[in-house]
């Protein structure tokens, strides 16, 4: 059985499933490669951005107080280069991974997406280190230097701050390619709160436990408004061209003891027809709502792509009697094996009486 839509062309679960550990693979080999080369640069950079820093004549000053901290830093360092070293190569496996199974839309939407994250986090993060930091330790040495008092610099203590920072960003990232992973299989939608729930607890988790000592008394502010930004990113996912990403469809028992598996259409014909009435859910049965089945190719590939993978076995439209429905669509669900009738609301006087349109759906499954 195969499917014939505009964009896609069928291809077995195994498939996706070696691509993906394809893309795994490369990605941590690449990540393991690119931390052993950076850790040979960690010492001269470290060196460099020390003599950056506006200490003035406390320069000399510095102070290590744990020999096993600052060798911790040198990787934290190495391994924060190196993400951003292959945050390239990885954001265009991820999308070629991801770009069969989107539609157009969402396509645009996840290029830009990962685009954004590319351009934007490592220039923060350079701005980071080369401005901010500084600028924040040349106003607290105005602020709280003392005469006759000494000043010595906990190196590490810098180090740690800004990489505390850096993480911060990265894990915003992840968060929010994570959710908006979620939001396009339909795992985080309709109430279905459960699953982005946890995934705003892990990272959010993560990042209470991952954070220096120097965040102290920010980790749980600092925690909470990163997952709220990844939340806020990942909801501006364009909508779903049927209301939702995941439709729950069980068997139904005819009259005649046969079995089925239907979809109920809600399709407003630009406007002309009536919607379903509020409350009209059907356990079992998926009710995709289109704004015009039969002139967005965009609806007509995810019905078709909806049937394929629940196996729906008929479609019921409100509005027309199916006879509009594009050859193109026709075709791919008699390949199926899918068949699709209509209710004919357009043609009813009565289709402006909710409790009638009740009814009509009510009989429908009856």
């Amino acid at each position: 059985m195969t499917l014939a839509v505009s964009s896609d062309r069928p291809r077995p679960l195994s498939e996706h499933l070696a691509e993906l550990n394809h893309v795994i693979r490369i990605s941590a080999i690449l990540l393991f490669f690119a931390t052993i080369a950076c850790a040979y640069a960690t010492d001269s950079l470290m060196r460099a951005w020390l003599d950056y820093l506006p200490l003035g004549a406390d320069a000399p000053n510095l102070s290590v107080y744990s020999p096993f901290e600052w060798l911790e830093i040198r990787w934290s360092l190495a391994i924060l280069l190196a993400l951003l070293t292959v945050m390239p190569v990885i954001s265009l496996q991820l999308h070629r991974f991801a770009r069969p199974g989107l539609l157009p839309r969402e396509r645009s939407w996840l290029a830009t997406l990962l685009c954004l994250s590319m351009a934007i986090i490592p220039l923060v993060i350079l701005a980071t280190w080369g401005y901010m930091l500084p600028f924040f330790i040349e106003a607290a040495h105005a602020a709280d230097s003392l005469e006759g008092v000494g000043t010595r610099y906990d190196a590490s203590a810098l180090f740690r701050l800004a990489l505390g920072f850096s993480w911060l960003l990265v894990t915003i990232m992840l968060a929010t390619l994570s959710l908006s992973i979620a939001r396009l299989l339909g795992l985080v939608e309709h109430g279905e709160v459960r699953f982005r729930v946890r995934i705003l607890l892990i990272f959010g988790g993560l990042l209470l436990l991952t954070l220096p000592a120097e965040y102290e008394g920010l980790r749980l502010l600092a925690a909470f408004a990163a997952m709220a930004l990844a939340d806020k990113i990942s909801r501006t996912l364009p909508e779903a061209p049927l209301g939702r990403r995941k439709f729950e469809v069980d068997d139904v028992l005819s009259r005649d003891g046969s079995t089925h598996r239907v979809a109920l259409v809600d399709c407003g014909c630009e406007g002309a027809c009536p919607r379903f009435p509020a409350g009209s859910v059907h356990h079992g049965v998926a009710m995709p709502k289109c704004s015009a089945l039969c002139l967005e190719p965009t609806e007509q590939d995810a019905l078709a792509d909806m049937v394929l993978h629940h196996g729906i076995t008929n479609i019921i439209i409100a509005g027309c009697d199916a006879t509009p429905l594009p050859l193109s669509l026709r075709s791919s669900l008699d390949s199926m094996g899918c068949g699709y009738a209509g209710l004919g609301w357009l043609d009813a006087p009565e289709s402006s009486d909710d409790s009638w349109k009740a009814s009509s759906i009510s009989d429908l499954m009856h």
